[in-house]
């Protein structure tokens, strides 16, 4: 099999040097930040924030470099490169101001955000060269419930991708995408949905080496939810079921039971309006529980079905087992000889339990 051409660039683009290596795992969690590590002959010149990209056909993977060490096998000197995706580099502290909350679009805030960080930084030295952000959607009435430090006040120092970023992907389906583009010497950021389509695996078919499901039982979590508008007496209200596929709006149908209800009045500022608020809301209480199943995948790199390299994260797939209809989006993924994608927001202790042995224990 043609191997894996490995290229290291400083992040003025230029080229340290290049070698290949036959194999790679290559793992990336959007939900835990993971660093990821290549063994190869030497290159010469490379340093720790250099650019490392991997490729082969359509297959890519990039990052930055965070450690180089070096050791032996079999007489010849190996180096080890350990790097991390482009989007840790959002792990930062970030003040956020609360009031934008719900104002203009999610994915334009973010975009502004990384702008403000790491493009028009007064810092000069903090800046990335070539890095590009562009928002590729938009999601309005967005809301993450970041709250003022100080009472009274209008702001609170989060990380920008613990606390912004990740919540964009669990909540409003909005995911962060970087790639490497050495030809125009960038690094380009597109925020925003990947599609409305729903990708269909049929997790029971041969192709499908292992799978893992791990359901998150919600018969006890509220599926009933009242909002009242305390401005008109609490006259107008309004009702939002939980149903059975997991979605949710305002239709008396296929319905969870037992009915599990709570009621809530909601505070608006002036000028709101209510039905906004209250599906906004009915988002926080109800949205991401059809993503928050542990679903676990394996099957061989290169598969015809379901095509796993080409998969992006925030993908939403629709997992058939046992004749039940999973729906989830795509979070992490492995890719090495075979090729496991991890569906769903439920993280991480439970997953490396359930590793010790198929009881738990």
């Amino acid at each position: 099999m043609k191997p894996y051409n490995v290229e290291i660039f400083t992040p003025a683009f230029k080229l340290v040097g290049c070698t290949n290596v036959q194999d790679i795992v290559y793992k990336e969690d959007y939900l835990s930040q993971d660093v990821n590590s290549i063994t190869v002959f030497p290159v010469h010149g490379v340093r720790k924030q250099d650019y490392i990209r991997i490729s082969r056909g359509g297959t890519e993977y990039a990052g930055i470099i965070t450690e180089i060490a070096y050791g032996t096998d079999k007489s010849k000197l190996q180096q080890t490169i350990s790097y991390k995706p482009f989007v840790e580099m959002l792990s930062t502290g970030y003040l956020f101001d609360v009031d934008r909350q719900r104002q203009g679009s999610f994915e334009e805030f973010i975009a502004g955000a990384v702008r403000e960080l790491f493009i028009e930084n007064p810092d000069t030295k903090q800046n990335v060269p070539g890095l590009r952000v562009e928002a590729v959607s938009v999601t309005y009435d967005w809301y993450l419930h970041i709250t003022p430090a100080d009472k009274g006040g209008h702001y609170n120092i989060v990380n920008l991708l613990d606390s912004v970023i990740i919540p964009a992907l669990q909540k409003y389906g909005i995911q962060v995408r970087t790639r490497l583009d050495i030809q125009n010497r960038e690094i380009v950021m597109e925020i925003g949905h990947l599609g409305d389509g729903v990708f269909v695996i049929e997790a029971d078919l041969p192709n499908i080496i292992k799978k893992n499901i791990v359901i998150k039982q919600v018969s006890a979590d509220v599926n009933k939810l009242v909002l009242y508008d305390p401005r008109s007496g609490y006259r107008d209200s309004i009702i939002y079921y939980l149903h059975s596929d997991l979605g949710y709006d305002t239709r008396d149908a296929d319905r969870i039971t037992p009915v599990v209800c709570t009621m809530k009045a909601l505070q608006l500022e002036e000028g709101a309006s209510f039905a906004s608020a209250a599906q906004n809301e009915a988002a926080n209480v109800f949205a991401g529980l059809s993503y928050s199943n542990l679903i676990e995948l394996t099957m061989s790199s290169g598969d015809c079905l379901v095509h796993p390299e080409g998969m992006e994260f925030g993908q939403v797939v629709r997992i058939i087992s046992d004749g039940i209809s999973y729906l989830s989006i795509l979070t992490g993924k492995e890719m090495g000889k075979e090729a496991r994608l991890i569906f769903g927001t439920v993280r991480l202790d439970l997953t490396k339990i359930l590793r010790r042995d198929g009881n738990g224990r």
